[in-house]
């Protein structure tokens, strides 16, 4: 009997560490689905008046595209406001450039890509992607010639999915206060522990946490935040964006999509976030 307990704890040990070693080689393949742009999709945003925006950072050089307001040509002339749009782990930041004319267009809209995706080189993970954030953020201040207070008057984020996580990091790193955000995760770790259980949920190299970063925003005083959540969400539990409208009650405003899954929420839900990004696009 004891033998054979034994060597039943050897066989459950050898598979939590097979799964350990597992989660760990492949974990950046699990969570970020890179690819690169075909060229119609770029010239289709280059011909309706967007622009390339190129700069470097450690990962090699990174591109990402600024859509200018209706009316206006390149970056010579400032917008009223500017958006900054993070997309899902599976798709490219152009992907969401059908929105804006559903928004407003008389905004202008940053799409950024993460490292590995799209135009961009390198790899992405938490740190590289907070690093191309700062990197935009400048590149935009410089573009439009406004100091560092001008860009936090006059600039918000926007995200989708994991691209929530990547558009908190961008907000806590240079201190804007208003976000729009779709089907958002509490953390990476929470999300490992809906899919893979526990103890598993800690072999986490990749640790977003948006609780974190909204406590860290929350704290300098007069954010505003926008979640939007399908309520058949079947990747992240729509139970998570209650969390952070619990846990924010006085920063976040809570819209709760009908039948809406997790990759049609932002289409769903195109209307409201255009109110959303309206009424929060007066600068300071």
């Amino acid at each position: 009997m004891i033998k054979a307990l034994k060597s039943l704890g050897r066989m459950l040990t050898i598979a939590l560490l097979t799964c350990v070693v597992f989660l760990l080689s492949c974990q950046s393949k699990i969570i970020y689905y890179p690819r690169p742009y075909d060229t119609t999709q770029v010239e289709v945003f280059e011909a309706e008046g967007g622009k390339k925006l190129e700069y470097t950072t450690s990962q090699g050089k990174q591109t990402a595209f600024y859509l200018p307001p209706e009316g206006i040509v390149g970056t010579k002339q400032a917008p009223p406001f500017v958006w900054f749009i993070y997309g899902g782990n599976g798709s490219l930041s152009l992907d969401y450039a059908d929105q804006p004319p559903f928004w407003d267009r008389k905004l202008g809209y940053v799409f950024v890509d993460y490292p590995g995706y799209g135009l961009c080189q390198g790899k992405p993970n938490p740190k590289r992607i907070q690093e191309n954030a700062v990197a935009v953020a400048e590149k935009m201040r410089a573009e439009f010639g406004w100091t560092e207070e001008e860009f936090r008057a006059h600039s918000g984020v926007f995200g989708h999915s994991i691209g929530c996580a990547a558009a908190l990091i961008m907000a806590d790193s240079v201190h804007l206060h208003r976000a729009v955000l779709c089907a958002p995760f509490t953390s990476l770790t929470d999300m490992g522990r809906h899919v893979l259980g526990w103890p598993l949920c800690y072999i986490n190299m990749h640790r977003f946490d948006n609780v974190a970063r909204l406590d860290s925003i929350t704290s300098r005083g007069n954010a505003e935040v926008r979640i939007f959540h399908g309520t058949h969400d079947e990747v992240i539990p729509v139970r998570m964006s209650h969390v952070l409208r619990d846990r924010f009650p006085k920063e976040v405003r809570y819209v709760e999509m009908n039948k809406s899954h997790h990759n049609d929420v932002v289409e769903h839900a195109r209307e409201e976030i255009g109110q959303a990004i309206r009424e929060l696009s007066t600068p300071d």
